[in-house]
C-alpha cells in the first residue's frame, strides 16, 4: 500500500509517498519540496504533485486510500486554519477534490512528535542528563518558521505513545535576565503581546539581530556585509552561520540568547510534563545551531530551576538532526487509518 505524507510549513511544503511494508515498515517512494507560497492553496500543491508522480510510478494509476498531512496550525474537526499561510485545508474535502478515500490533518508537531520517536539512533544528538525512560512523557519542540510544541504520553492499554497537540508555542515569553527584560520591552513595542514564538523562530532571530544593534554595547560591534547578506539570502541563515563562525559578534550574540531561551522554555516543559521520557528539540534551527547548543550554556538555562534543579538535571535532551521526522510520522499516522 502506498500512503501519501505531507509535512505543512510557512515556508516549505513537503510531501512524500511512502510504502507500507507488511511488517509495517514504512519505505519512502518519492519526495517532494514546494515553497508553501508558490500557489494559492494547498490543494493545488497536492495536485501537481500527484499529477507529476503518477507520470514516475506506475502503481499511482489507482487512487490513493489514505493520506496525513502535517500542518503548522490548530486543527479542530479535521479543519486546519494555518498559522503562518493565509490557509484554511479542509480534510474532507480535500479528500474528496484529490479522490483520496481518507485523508487526517493533524498539528505538524503532532507528526514532529511521532517522527522523533522513530528516527534511526544516529539521527539523536544527546544534550546531557541521565537514561531515557522508554515509556515516560516525552515533550518536542522545535524552532523554525515558527515555534512549534507537543507532548508524548504512553497508554499501556495501546502498548504505544499517544499525541497531545499543542499551541504551546505561542504562550506569554518569560525573560530571565536584565537583557532579556529589554528584549521583552522592544518586542512589546512593535508586536504588543510577545510570545516564545517572537523569539524561537527564524524571524524571531531576525528580531534578536535587530534588537542588539539597538543596544549601547553592541552597536558598534555591527559588520556591514552581514546586513548585505541579509539583503541578498536568509537573513536567519546569514545570522546563523555568521555566528557560528564568529564573523559577527552581534550574531553571535544573538545567537547565544536564542539557545539560552530555548534551553530555558525545554527545562519548563520538562518541569511541566515531568518528561522523563526525553525533551527532543526539532525543527529546522536546531540541527544548523548544534555546535552552539552542545555548549554548556544550553543545558545550564535548561537546568536552572531552584529547588527543583535536581530533578530537572536528569532528563534527558536530544535534538533531532534527522530531515524529516514530520514526514515520518504523517506517514505513520496515514498507515493507521
Amino acid at each position: 500500500m502506498i500512503v501519501l505524507a505531507g509535512d505543512i510549513g510557512g515556508t516549505n511544503t513537503r510531501l512524500a509517498l511512502f510504502e507500507v511494508k507488511g511488517d509495517d515498515r514504512l519505505v519512502a517512494v518519492l519526495e517532494r519540496t514546494y515553497p508553501s507560497a508558490s500557489q494559492s492553496s494547498l490543494d493545488a500543491i497536492i495536485e501537481g504533485f500527484l499529477r507529476d508522480t503518477r507520470g514516475t510510478l506506475p502503481r499511482l494509476a489507482e487512487p490513493l486510500q489514505r493520506a496525513c498531512l502535517g500542518i503548522a496550525g490548530p486543527v479542530e474537526g479535521n479543519v486546519c486554519r494555518a498559522t503562518n499561510l493565509p490557509w484554511v485545508v479542509d480534510g474532507r474535502a480535500l479528500a474528496q477534490r484529490l479522490g483520496v478515500q481518507q485523508v487526517r490533518l493533524v498539528n505538524d508537531f503532532y507528526a514532529a512528535a511521532l517522527g522523533s520517536l522513530s528516527v534511526p539512533a544516529e539521527s539523536l544528538v544527546a544534550l546531557g542528563g541521565g537514561p531515557r525512560d522508554p515509556k515516560g512523557p516525552v515533550a518536542v519542540l522545535g524552532a523554525g518558521t515558527g515555534l512549534g510544541q507537543a507532548f508524548l504520553l504512553w497508554s499501556a492499554s495501546e502498548n504505544r505513545y499517544q499525541v497531545i497537540s499543542s499551541e504551546g508555542g505561542h504562550v506569554d515569553f518569560a525573560p530571565r535576565t536584565p537583557l532579556e527584560s529589554d528584549l521583552l520591552r522592544y518586542l512589546a513595542g512593535k508586536y504588543g503581546r510577545v510570545s516564545y514564538e517572537r523569539v524561537l523562530s527564524g524571524h524571531g532571530l531576525v528580531d534578536l539581530y535587530a534588537f542588539l544593534n539597538e543596544e549601547a554595547a553592541f552597536r558598534a560591534l555591527g559588520k556591514a556585509d552581514t546586513a548585505a547578506a541579509m539583503a541578498a539570502g536568509d537573513p536567519a541563515a546569514v545570522i546563523s552561520q555568521k555566528g557560528l563562525d564568529g564573523t559577527d559578534p552581534v550574531c553571535a550574540a544573538a545567537l547565544a540568547i536564542f539557545c539560552g531561551v530555548l534551553g530555558a522554555l525545554a527545562g519548563n516543559l520538562a518541569l511541566t510534563l515531568l518528561t522523563t521520557g526525553g525533551v527532543f528539540i526539532a525543527g529546522g534551527i536546531a540541527p544548523r545551531v548544534l555546535p552552539l547548543l552542545q555548549r554548556p550554556a544550553f543545558r545550564e538555562a535548561f537546568e536552572r530551576k531552584g529547588r527543583l534543579q535536581p530533578l530537572v538535571t536528569r532528563v534527558p535532551v536530544f535534538v533531532v538532526t534527522h530531515a524529516q521526522p514530520g514526514l515520518l510520522g504523517a506517514a505513520s499516522v496515514a498507515a493507521s487509518l
